[in-house]
């Protein structure tokens, strides 16, 4: 029953409803795919990703990720280029998706009505919006993940040829997308293995566990992945040594992760509170109906392992050892949120939670809606590039401060010959004393407030005058001066 109920013909009008949730989901995402700039991040995919696939392969090893969004970029930028619009192209078209897979997880859970309620929820998120204009590997993280839950599901459910193949395949991609992948597939692996064991404890027997199957598809995921999680074992320790960027997830920094995850932290709040109350019906609630028993407890209990898993070794990672935790690296877990959210929501008033529970994340989170389509920028490099090569003289050095930024200014630029990267204030110190026959000209890309005021300081006690300031979010800013002898 539970079988015909989740496989019973489709409605037409439910359909159509995907199909126009699709459709806002990709006007969303490609919409002015290039209003911004490409940023330090989107450029050092690019940079690792024009060369031969051993050299993208050996830059990408010595970096902190794995390479599969750099492979696809790799395959798409001969056939599409590399202006900013291409290299974010992947990503949009990922994002959509990771729309569509939550629409079938929800789906497979509840209904149908819980999977447009997930879709609609999913599309317009800030948060998928903006890193599925992004060139970077976060939207593939996400739908990979999507891709690899809902295999999961389908196998436990009834083992096929067909859904083997994908979990093996989406396992396998989802692990080579983000090194985040690692927690949701030991969430989901570890589940997995307890309702294996539970089952043989009972049976006595291997036949029929579904359980079984599934981990031994996920095994064969992580024997795929095992040589380049030794290359980021290995990297784990240097960036132990050298220490990383991301703050202590102390209570500030959460709240400020949760409404970057959710665009409101009160939508958040009704989402976990609705999550919540999906998972104990699902345990304690008997069926009322057919529909109501398409979401077996196992089923459940994997959804919210995908979910939490990132969320909660991450966050102990990073109080016993380093802080690693982000809003972003759990793009792949808010799917899962809002899939348990919808579920629950359909349980309680089916015909009337999803269309209030829509309404009421559009009034949340428009606010946000509304930055992330037409405000929110990255560090603005064309106006800077486009101002130096209009007033610069073929004698001109330019002088960037400092190197991380070097991938991103080669691509405007076009010509990493064109400048030169100086890493400390002694090292500019040195290069202004060089050369003062020419017009000199310094890039700062802000970032410690300090030095970079120090380095200006530098500059313009050697005649130096501002010419042109642009920034991006919070203080993450670039300020182009030049040297009073450039009178052009």
């Amino acid at each position: 029953m539970q079988l015909a109920e989740r496989e019973k013909p489709t409605n037409p009008a439910a359909g159509i409803l995907l199909v126009v949730i699709l459709m806002i989901a990709a006007f969303l995402r490609f919409y002015e795919l290039d209003r911004t700039s490409l940023w330090y991040d989107e450029a050092v995919s690019w940079s690792q990703s024009k060369g031969t696939l051993a050299e993208l392969l050996t830059s990408v090893a010595a970096d902190n990720y794995p390479p599969l969004h750099n492979v696809i970029l790799w395959l798409a930028m001969p056939l599409i280029g590399d202006s900013e619009m291409a290299l974010r192209m992947p990503s949009a078209a990922l994002g959509v998706l990771a729309v569509w897979f939550v629409y079938l997880i929800g789906k497979h859970l509840a209904g149908r009505e819980a999977g447009l309620l997930a879709a609609a929820l999913l599309a317009l998120s800030p948060l998928h919006i903006w890193y599925s204009t992004e060139a970077r590997m976060y939207a593939l993280l996400a739908a990979c993940g999507l891709v690899f839950l809902f295999a999961v599901l389908k196998v436990l459910q009834r083992p096929s040829s067909l859904w083997i193949i994908l979990l093996v395949f989406g396992g396998t991609c989802f692990l080579y997308s983000h090194v985040y992948a690692l927690f949701a597939f030991a969430g989901v692996g570890i589940v997995c293995a307890s309702f294996a064991l539970a089952q043989i404890r009972s049976t006595k027997s291997l036949a029929g566990n579904n359980a079984v199957v599934v981990c031994l598809a996920m095994a064969a995921s992580t024997i795929s992945f095992l040589p380049w999680l030794y290359l980021i074992l290995k990297r784990a320790r240097s960036v132990a040594d050298e220490g990383f960027w991301i703050a202590y997830p102390d209570l500030p920094f959460l709240e400020t992760l949760v409404f970057g995850l959710a665009g409101s932290l009160a939508l958040f709040w009704v989402l976990t509170g609705l999550a919540l109350t999906g998972v104990l019906m699902a345990f304690f609630s008997p069926p009322r109906t057919n529909a109501d028993a398409s979401a077996p407890r196992q089923e459940i209990m994997v959804c919210l392992a995908f979910t939490l898993g990132p969320a909660v070794l991450a966050y102990l990672y990073s109080v016993l050892l380093q802080p690693i935790l982000f809003d972003r690296y759990l793009i792949a877990a808010w799917p899962g949120l809002i899939v348990l959210a919808a579920v629950g929501a359909t349980r309680l008033l089916p015909r009337l939670a999803p269309v209030a529970l829509v309404c009421v994340a559009i009034v949340l989170t428009y606010p946000q809606l509304d930055f992330t389509l037409n405000t929110k920028i990255r560090p603005e490099w064309r106006p800077i590039a486009e101002y130096f090569e209009e007033n610069s003289g073929p004698e001109d050095r330019l002088l960037l401060y400092k190197g991380f930024a070097a991938p991103v200014l080669s691509y405007y630029l076009r010509d990493p010959d064109q400048f030169k990267a100086v890493e400390s204030l002694d090292l500019l110190k040195e290069s202004l004393g060089t050369q003062k026959e020419s017009t000199t000209w310094l890039l700062l890309v802000h970032s410690n407030e300090q030095e970079t005021s120090k380095a200006a300081e530098i500059f313009l006690s050697n005649d130096g005058s501002e010419a042109i300031r642009a920034f991006g979010w919070g203080a993450s800013g670039l300020t182009l001066l030049t040297s009073n002898q450039n009178t052009r």
